[in-house]
Order: structure tokens, then sequence, then C-alpha cells
């Protein structure tokens, strides 16, 4: 018995640190049942003898202590057929342990398999922190410091601003690349830690509409759908689609941002009949369940999610293997990235991952435990110049594109066909703190 144990244990350390609990749970539960079938089997030769013990010679005593325990013997290691059938049986049952038994869980084949471009993403990732700056006016003229390098051509087409929730969003056209680029901003009214903190408790607590026993938590959900983000990009991409026709759209965003983007993909796709919609986000966290995660891959499979290192968000909201249809799950397909020595060189790798949205082999192997790594990817800065504050400037002379509501919510909006806006925003003595 001892022998079977240590050879599963050989096995349990082939695993991630996930699987490792459920594994030896269920180690433990075959030790026992194994000790049980042969005590089992004593009673059963007892009653056969009319309850008294049977006479057993020398020469059979041996041979049942060989069949049941296993020992050397004249330098020889011997063990019975049971305890090798049980450890078949045991090695069956973790094999369905570790890929957690999920009827749930996505299936690699069911979906076409998207290929990574790495030039292509760290274009995007300049969006993504493109749409982190405050200065509305530099942002909306696209001559922000984070507004050159691969992302300089750049034209918006609307920026929003929701002030009541902190969020912002913009979207424009990239003539490099022939696409309409939508970037959506990270979260920024509370502190990174305090919001990495809130993720820990996040619920499953709204059914995703259309999708029976898909669910998501609310508050991802409404922070795309439930705000004055969603009618401004979805306003935007209809009046480029009129001018620029069925350019591809390339949805994109980080942390936050990420989960928005995601949701907005889904929405361009069902219920505006988008084709060609790209998703690729960086460090963004779980959304929804395993069902959400498998029809939103059927129905948005151009889809990458970018993780870096040990970034701590992808692994939030937590994701319990044993819970499968309680628990957050990851839609694929995952690009991780991250380091290797070799001597005094560090390279960087980007892993392709499964299709499975929760490959063991990729971020989950791995300690999410840090903020640091979520908050650049690719060299590239994803955070505001300052955490904890709303705040936004914008110089008066572009208020002639300015649309307010009622709550204070700001849309600098253009026709996409107007020539590129030409101000001197060198000086910040103009800029109007709101």
């Amino acid at each position: 018995m001892h022998e079977v144990e240590g050879k599963m244990g050989m096995l349990g350390g082939h695993l991630g640190n996930e699987e490792k609990v459920e594994f030896f749970f269920i180690l433990s539960s075959i030790s026992q049942n194994t000790r049980h079938s042969i005590l089992r089997r004593k009673g059963e030769d007892k009653r056969r003898s009319g309850g008294a013990r049977p006479h057993r010679t020398v020469a059979e005593k041996t041979r049942r202590l060989r069949q049941f325990r296993g020992f050397k013997l004249d330098g020889r290691f011997y063990q019975n057929m049971e305890e090798r059938a049980w450890l078949k049986v045991a090695l069956i049952i973790c094999l369905f342990a570790v890929s957690d038994g999920r009827a749930l869980k996505l299936k690699h084949e069911d979906y076409p398999v998207v290929h990574y471009n790495h030039t292509l993403a760290t274009i995007l990732v300049e969006y993504a922190s493109a749409v982190y700056m405050s200065d509305l006016t530099e942002l909306f003229t696209w001559t922000c410091s984070r507004c050159d390098d691969m992302t300089e051509g750049f034209e918006i087409i609307e920026l929003v601003v929701d002030i009541q929730h902190c969020l912002q969003a913009f979207v424009g056209v990239a003539q490099d690349l022939s696409a309409v680029i939508i970037a959506f901003r990270g979260t920024q009214e509370h502190s990174i830690q305090n919001w990495v903190e809130d993720l820990y408790w996040k619920q499953l607590d709204l059914n995703y509409p259309g999708m029976p026993d898909a669910m998501v938590h609310h508050g991802f959900y409404y922070a795309y759908h439930n705000t004055t983000i969603r009618t401004g990009v979805l306003n935007a991409v209809k009046r480029a689609r009129e001018i620029y026709g069925n350019f591809p759209i390339m949805v994109t965003g980080h942390s936050m941002g990420g989960a928005m983007a995601a949701f907005c993909g889904l929405d361009l796709i069902v219920n505006h009949e988008a084709e060609n919609v790209q998703v690729m986000t960086f460090g963004q966290p779980r959304i929804g369940n395993a069902v959400f995660a498998s029809h939103y891959s059927k129905l948005v499979p151009n889809t990458i999610r970018v993780t870096n290192e040990h970034d701590i968000v992808p692994h939030l909201p937590p994701y319990y293997s044993y819970f499968p249809q309680k628990t957050y799950h990851h839609f694929p397909r995952e690009v991780w990235l991250y380091n290797i020595g070799l001597g005094s060189l560090v390279y960087t790798v980007e892993k392709e991952c499964d299709g499975s949205g929760e490959d063991p082999s990729c971020s989950r192997s791995v300690a999410g435990n840090s903020i640091a790594d979520h908050l650049e990817y690719y060299g590239i800065i994803l955070h505001s110049e300052s955490w904890n504050s709303c705040r936004i400037v914008m110089d008066p002379l572009v208020n002639e594109y300015v649309v307010t509501d009622s709550n204070g919510n700001l849309r600098l909006s253009r026709d996409p066909a107007a020539s590129v806006i030409k101000m001197n925003t060198r000086s910040g003595n103009m800029g109007k703190s709101i």
C-alpha cells in the first residue's frame, strides 16, 4: 500500500499548485478504500468459516502477507496484483481529478485556433495605455505623451468620460491597421490595492441575457452596459462604419478595461451584427462562469488575453476547479508572458496557451501575487499618473466638440472624416481642471 501511495505521490509532484490539494485528497480516500477492501475480505473469510478463524499453514500465511502487504524477501520485492489493480484505478481517477472531471470544461477542438500576433499586441497595448491619460485635450487631438510611437497618426472619433462611475473609453480609426480601434480604461476610482482586494469577493450574481446558465458579475457587466460608455462607443462605431465601410474592429483594454472590452466585443457581434471583431486584453480579470466562457468563445473566437508573469489580476476572482458550475472561468485564448534567465541575459517567452481558458501550464502555473507585473506589459505603463482620482483636464478650445449630459458625463465627438485638429497643447496653463 505504501508503494502505491509513493508512486501516486510522485505523480502529484508534476501537478500545478491548484490541482495538488484535490489530488492528495483523492489519494487519501483511495488509500483508505484499499485498506477497507482488505478488511472486508478478511471478514468474508471469517464468515465463510462459520465465524472461526480458518487454520492456515506457515506457507499460506506467508503467501497472504505477500498478497496484502508486499515486502522484500531474499532481495526481491513482492507486490500483489490487487495493489497493481488499485494503482491503475487510482491513476484513472486522478486523471479525472486533475482535469477536475469538468463536464463544463472548454474543449480545445470546439473552437478555431486563434494565432497570436506579437506586433499587433505591442500596438494595441499602446492604445490601452493612452486611454489612461487624464488630459482630454491631448488625448482627443492625439498629442499626448503616450500617443506616438506605434500609434502615430491615429484619429479619435469619440472620447467618452463617465464622470459618475470614473470610466473612460475612446473610439477611433487607425489607418495603418485599416481598423476601428476601441479602448477602455482600467480601474481608476480607488487604489489598485483596494480594487484587487475587492476582486476576491465578487460573486457570480447576474444571468447573462440570452445565455441559459451563463453567469457574470453585475459590476463587470454594468460598467459597460449600464453607463454612458456603451452608448458613446456604439454611436462612434456606427459613424465610422458609415464612412470606412466594413473596417475590422479591434477592441482592447487593460485590467477592468479588459473586462469591458470583452463585453463590448460580445455586444457588437450579438446585438449589432458586427463582423470581423477582434478582442485583445491585457491583465484582464475573470468575468463569468464556464458556461459564459463557452458561449463567449463560440461567439467571439478571435480573442486573445495577454497575461504577464505573476500578475495578480488574471487570477481573480478566484477559480475553484472543484465547483465548475459555481466558479469563475476564463475564456480562451491566453498568451502568457514570462521571463527566463540565460546567464546574464533575460529572455521573454510569449507562450500561446491551450483552448481551455484555464491552461494549468500558463499563468495558473505560478502564484498570482504581483501588482507590479499588472502595471506594465511589453515595457508599456498601464496606469494613470495618479491613483484614487477621477480628475481630468480639458482645454476650453475643444469645447465645441463637447457634449455634456445632466450628470456631468462628457463626450468629445467629431466627424471621422474631418481633418485632424491642430492645437498647441504644450502649455498647461490653458488647461482647465475638472
